[in-house]
């Protein structure tokens, strides 16, 4: 546990406060998880580092224990990660509760007798055989740091997959009523586990854990009083820097003195030279969770940039619409941003002065090999083409993109890059073409003037016409040869565009520049077999990497509606056949939801992935549990219903019919 020393004692930076701290902020997070885990709801808190997760788990530990509940605590990274095996890892999980229930068993001879199951079944075991006969009260089991499991070199799936069957066993097995679980880490449910059926993820109860509010914030005060004239209004000042975050908060509040006023003190200790005043490390920690995968960076630079840069519209504070994808989530759980009210921004002033606009372009110059270029081609309102890539600069820079998610900026550079050389290469070739022409036509016309004066007068007409038909005969073959050759050269311009847009991993266009070259070329009745193979080549590349992923055969008619989970495991079709079916995203039919008595129009997954709701022609909307469960009917007055919404926060449902919109809570 690291600790800061400063003129005020009282706050400790980093590591976890004990449970009678004095200035522990018990925020909104602190009453759901010790309510969902009294009920023996399955839980997890998933959030930035430094966001106080582990002083909450000591804080509701201590409570729980104060109810008659024994809990236990299994930090991953203490059992290791990088040489451990699967057997060790599971092992150790066992010796930690084994010490912390102070359990009457000889582990190492308990293992070996039962060598002929695997790993998690032995822990299975474990939980019926021993834990739960010799700790009778109710037992709540914290696992901390649970994103360690993703530098496993092994799959951990049939972990998670434990935890969700021991909630599935409370409906035979009423002991594990007793037996819940608490999970903390910085991850989404999707990094730990992809198999819907199998995640304890949705079943489980999410805590989100926001920064401090000032109502809440009132323990802060106690080492203001006598140190600042007025505490409420430096404390004020502090949440305004900070947003509420937990370690910076403290480190503020920790900082303060009767001389120095709060703004002073975050340029003078935190904003100047950050780097090397960054103890204990936390803005380091947040840059090197930005910066850390080389295939991501692009992307979640490119999101972060675009929240300083943009605001959704007049009303509505800077950033960028919150649209759950995986890069977004991946952005917040930097601690960076966070969502507010469906909208992603910066989560505090000190971090959008720190981590600003020219911060972002240092570290994207220092990554692009072309930084210069397309800085500079976006200050000139993207109109400046000189700095826009061609030939050998170009090629090399599209090999540098593979394997990398870029930014949308970047794409367009590229786009623009290609498009400027595609029209440059077939401006060149008609420029060479005319030239070839007229330097044909001038020869021609010279070898006429010397034939003339050798001719006798008696053969001047007879010459003159003789002339005009052969540099009228010549000039059409030439032409006809000069249009083969220019045919020949715009198809080979083609197939290297399709080339190029290829390797960009635009598939789309690069189809459609294949199958233009195929169709050019079957004019061509002179063209070499190696500009045949080439193009030939192109397309087949571009259709053999074309692949249908799945095809869902079931409805007996027309399918009217498409929705997929918002964690993408799950999707929804609706049809004429008065049924509703949900498919895994591999195709595999998992159930059909029948009752509506007639055309069934739409179907829409709420945001939290926990409701399905369907209405169509008979009037009604029904709604389902995620699983397929059926929950209830609403009946409606309209005529029939054509589309369905859910709002944000899950709680409302919209219904839209012919000429009529009605809004209904999930109560009906």
């Amino acid at each position: 546990m690291l600790t800061y020393s400063s003129p005020n004692s009282s706050y400790q930076v980093g590591g976890s406060l004990p449970f009678n701290a004095s200035t522990y902020v018990c925020r909104e997070a602190d009453d759901l998880l010790f309510q969902g885990l009294l009920a023996s709801e399955f839980c997890y808190v998933f959030n930035a580092r430094q966001m106080g997760k582990s002083s909450l788990r000591v804080q509701i530990t201590h409570r729980l224990q104060a109810e008659g509940i024994q809990c236990g605590v299994i930090d991953i990274t203490s059992i290791g990660t990088r040489e451990v095996t699967p057997e060790q890892w599971y092992a150790s999980m066992l010796g930690l509760l084994v010490k912390t229930f102070k359990l009457n068993i000889s582990l190492l001879n308990w293992w070996q007798q039962r060598s002929h199951l695997s790993f998690v079944n032995r822990v299975s075991d474990f939980f019926d055989s021993i834990l739960l006969p010799q700790v009778s009260t109710p037992i709540v089991i914290f696992i901390d740091e649970i994103d360690s499991v993703l530098s496993l070199k092994f799959s951990t799936d049939d972990f998670f997959a434990l935890i969700r069957a021991c909630y599935n066993r409370r409906a035979e097995q009423p002991e594990y009523q007793r037996l819940t679980f608490a999970l903390f880490g910085v991850a989404t449910p999707a990094d730990l586990i992809s198999d819907a059926t199998r995640t304890p993820f949705n079943v489980g109860k999410a805590i989100e854990l926001r920064g401090f509010q000032f109502k809440e914030a009132t323990p802060l005060l106690t080492g203001l009083i006598g140190v600042v004239s007025d505490s409420q209004s430096t404390l004020k000042r502090i949440l305004d820097w900070t947003g509420g975050q937990p370690f910076l908060t403290q480190k503020l509040c920790n900082l303060v003195s009767n001389k120095i006023d709060v703004d002073h003190l975050v340029e003078t200790y935190i904003l100047e030279n950050w780097e090397s005043q960054d103890e204990p490390e936390h803005l380091k920690t947040i840059r090197d969770r930005l910066l850390y995968s080389e295939q991501r960076i692009w992307r979640l630079l490119g999101i972060y940039q675009q929240i300083l840069l943009r605001s959704p519209c007049d009303t509505q504070p800077a950033g960028i619409f919150a649209d759950d994808s995986p890069e977004q989530t991946e952005l917040i759980l930097t601690g960076l941003v966070e969502k507010r009210g469906g909208i992603l921004q910066v989560k505090n002033p000190i971090y959008q002065h720190i981590f600003n606009l020219d911060w972002v372009g240092k570290q994207l110059a220092n990554l692009r090999p072309y930084s210069q270029a397309i800085n500079t081609w976006t200050a000139s309102g993207y109109i400046d083409e000189s700095w826009l890539l061609r030939g050998k600069a170009l090629r090399e820079v599209l090999t540098w993109t593979q394997g990398k998610s870029l930014s949308d900026l970047d794409y367009r550079f590229l786009a623009a890059s290609q498009e400027l050389e595609r029209q440059e290469v077939q401006k060149t070739l008609e420029a060479e073409r005319l030239q070839e022409v007229e330097a044909r036509l001038e020869l021609e016309q010279r070898r006429s003037v010397e034939q003339r004066r050798n001719l006798r007068v008696q053969r001047v007409l007879l010459g003159i016409v003789s002339l005009v038909m052969v540099i009228a005969i010549a000039l059409g073959l030439v032409a006809y040869q000069q249009y083969q050759q220019t045919a020949i050269s715009e198809v080979r311009a083609i197939a290297l565009s399709s080339e190029a847009l290829f390797a960009s991993n635009k598939g789309f266009d690069a189809l459609l520049q294949a199958i233009k070259g195929k169709q050019r070329l079957q004019h061509l009745k002179n063209a070499d077999t190696q500009l045949q193979a080439q193009v030939d080549s192109a397309l087949q590349r571009v259709v053999l990497s074309i692949q249908e992923h799945n095809r869902l055969n079931g409805h007996t008619a027309a399918v009217l509606a498409v929705h997929i989970s918002p964690d993408g495991q799950q999707i929804a079709t609706a049809s004429v056949d008065k049924t509703i079916k949900l498919w895994k995203p591999d195709g595999t039919f998992l159930k059909t939801l029948t009752g509506h008595q007639s055309i069934v129009r739409a179907v829409k997954f709420s945001p939290d992935g926990q409701i399905i709701a369907s209405g169509g022609d008979d009037t009604t909307i029904k709604l389902w549990k995620s699983d397929g469960t059926f929950l209830k009917t609403i009946p409606t007055k309209t005529a029939g219903i054509w589309n369905l919404a859910f709002s944000p926060d899950s709680s409302t449902i919209i219904s839209a019919g012919i000429g009529t919109l009605q809004i209904w809570s999930r109560e009906g």
